[in-house]
């Protein structure tokens, strides 16, 4: 509806849509851990939701291209390859699940730190490019091979080793994003630009404080976690990537799509931390960073 109030296609308004609604949990993840707010009940309820918005993606990647096409049936077309998509998904989540433990506690035998980094590295990069040969996206298999990881306590060194790795990969990934702006095509595209981040800035911080506070949180954990929440991160990139190559979209749409999550993720910063300094009081008391345990024990 509102894609047809501003003069947009279907399927741009899908697009647009679809990238405005995710979160960068990573991003996230690090500015709550930096501030102490992890654990906090605000800082889990934004790692949830934006980890359930992280396998929304998967079924956007899928069903994304079926709305490229035109004609009738669509959606029962959109529906059943999601179906498969599902169907070849489970072999992935069993080897997440049961063989990759099972090949890092082998790693940690060997009681050398080098080659249980070597072969944390080989599985997350195994697993993430065996989800892109299957028809998935990397960051899907990626996610799995972490997700294993984090389930098992006794291979909690994979991730102190990995983070270093992790913070080294988002510098270059965001350089990466840079290159892809065409400014000319961006200067153009101003207008977009700008509805697309009073949508991500506003819109998104209206809409997750109605919800957060719908489900009888208190108003000011619903405030802070809406603040947390009004960036798009890396997963919009690869929403309107798939949309380009299915040729939903053009040049400019892309272009501003990753210029609005460059943009976002700058102003959230600035957003998070001035929302929780207005609080003040009315939050819980931040934890000690992460990083700050780990150099006390």
């Amino acid at each position: 509806m509102a894609a047809k109030l501003l003069g947009w296609s279907f399927t741009g308004g899908v697009v647009i849509g679809a990238s405005v609604s995710v979160a960068s949990t990573m991003v996230l993840a690090r500015l709550l851990n930096d501030s102490g707010r992890l654990a906090t009940t605000y800082g889990r309820v934004m790692i949830g939701i934006t980890l359930i918005e992280d396998l929304a993606v998967i079924c956007m990647t899928v069903v994304l291209p079926v709305f490229a096409g035109t004609g009738d049936g669509r959606l029962a077309k959109a529906t059943w390859i999601l179906a498969k998509a599902l169907i070849l998904l489970v072999p992935l989540v069993f080897l997440a699940l049961k063989v990759i433990p099972r090949l890092l506690r082998r790693a940690k035998l060997t009681k050398d730190s080098e080659i249980f980094l070597v072969v944390a590295i080989a599985i997350c990069l195994g697993t993430a490019a065996l989800a892109q040969a299957i028809g998935f996206s990397v960051a899907l298999g990626a996610f799995l091979a972490g997700l294993s990881i984090s389930g098992c306590r006794d291979l909690l060194d994979a991730h102190s080793q990995l983070v270093p790795l992790r913070d080294a990969f988002v510098a270059l990934f965001f350089v990466s994003l840079g290159t892809l702006i065409d400014p000319r095509v961006l200067v153009r595209s101003l207008p977009l630009l700008g509805l697309m981040l009073l949508l991500i800035v506003l819109g998104k911080f209206l809409v997750w404080m109605t919800v957060v506070w719908l489900f009888r949180y208190p108003i000011w954990t619903a405030i802070a976690v809406a603040a947390g929440l009004t960036q798009i991160g890396e997963l919009s990139f690869v929403v309107v990537q798939v949309a380009r190559t299915a040729g939903m979209v053009g040049e400019s749409v892309f272009s501003t799509v990753i210029a609005a999550s460059l943009i976002s993720i700058l102003l959230n910063v600035f957003i998070v931390r001035g929302t929780f300094r207005w609080l003040g009081r009315k939050l819980p008391a931040p934890n000690p960073p992460l990083q700050e345990l780990q150099e006390k024990s």
